[in-house]
């Protein structure tokens, strides 16, 4: 909801639709239960919408097929485009992600060719080319496809909320010699460049990816994380090699019980491999972030702290449930927000909603 809000505080009106209720409701006008899916679902809330922010996706590594992959980022991203074609509607932001660009040493800018290695990031980037495709159709027709890396912020569960959670319970263990350099970039960031690609949007197919720099090494990010949390950084390491026969293990009791456990041996590579991109592209157009990466994850544990650590555990056990549901149901869609800001309020004192 971070991008609601900002749309919100810009002026913006904002339609949402969901698979499900969103726990903020802070700076939507307008929700709707809905698929990307369903073409009856897009039009209905499609009125009067000048701009489409899909951030719909599939993601997980764990119960969902290639198809299904396929079949959500790019054919309901298809579903999204042709509906907004029957609507007149021709501003499209598209969320995408570094995953188009596969594995690789060096750290990769808009120029390097994508190599996707995952269903997840060639899903992704058959989305991007229907996206080119549907823009080249009419020249008025304006795209920006954003790629960020792994994003992190108050209020996300996901990667960094885990380590967080797992260096303030003295359960972190550093598996080789942590300085694996990863780019990441902190949500209130992304929604400030997209907020900055939305204000010069012009016909044609603009594309950014997203990283805040400098690019940390495990081993600086747990010694940021552990001083904001008060702690002494975490001393316990594993070498590499039997950080993933323990990842295999886990594996194996996950295939046994059908479940999507937290430790995993693609999980421990992971974190042990570098994984480098860069930006340059929209910042040399002339975007500056508000916050350093340091400045971000400090803002982030500041808010586990006050809030994020007693909703650890309903947390865990709401994705858990989620993740299992999503092995057992074939049918089962992924539930991320399709952020849709309409014609700019005439009025425009609707302040900032506060983050929670």
């Amino acid at each position: 909801m971070h991008l609601v809000e900002g749309l919100a505080s810009a002026g913006h009106s904002v339609v949402g639709l969901d698979l499900v209720e969103p726990q903020h409701r802070g700076g939507l006008e307008r929700f709707a239960l809905g698929d990307i899916q369903s073409r009856d679902d897009l039009l209905s809330v499609l009125d009067g919408v000048e701009c489409v922010i899909n951030l719909a996706a599939k993601h997980h590594d764990f119960g969902i097929s290639e198809a299904e992959f396929f079949q959500t980022n790019e054919g309901g991203s298809r579903n999204i485009l042709d509906c907004m074609g029957e609507r007149c509607i021709r501003r499209y932001v598209f969320f995408s992600s570094v995953a188009v660009y596969g594995e690789s040493d060096e750290a990769l800018d808009e120029e390097a060719c994508p190599r996707p290695r995952t269903p997840y990031g060639a899903s992704k980037l058959a989305a991007e080319e229907v996206a080119r495709n549907w823009a080249s159709v009419d020249p008025g027709r304006s795209v920006v496809i954003l790629r960020p890396c792994l994003v992190f912020g108050e209020r996300n569960t996901a990667n960094m909320f885990s380590l967080i959670h797992a260096i303030d319970k003295g359960l972190f263990v550093r598996f080789g010699r942590g300085q694996a350099r990863k780019s990441m970039c902190y949500v209130r960031n992304v929604v400030d460049a997209t907020l900055w690609c939305l204000s010069r949007m012009t016909p044609g197919v603009e594309l950014f990816n997203y990283v805040d720099k400098e690019d940390l090494t495990v081993r600086e990010c747990v010694s940021i994380i552990a001083d904001a949390l008060g702690r002494r950084p975490p001393r316990v390491g594993m070498p590499l090699w039997l950080g993933i026969g323990v990842g295999r293990l886990f594996d194996l009791f996950g295939a046994l019980l059908g479940k999507n456990l937290r430790i995993s041996a693609a999980r421990v590579k992971k974190l042990a491999t570098s994984s480098r991109f860069e930006a340059s592209r929209i910042k040399g157009c002339g975007f500056t972030p508000r916050y350093s990466i340091e400045e971000g994850i400090r803002n982030m544990v500041a808010w586990y702290l006050e809030r994020g650590r007693a909703q650890a555990s309903l947390e865990y056990r709401t994705r858990d449930a989620r993740r299992d549901l999503a092995s057992r149901e074939a049918e089962s869609r992924e539930h991320k927000i399709v952020s849709m800001p309409a014609k700019k309020t005439t009025v425009r004192d609707r302040g900032y909603q506060h983050v929670q």
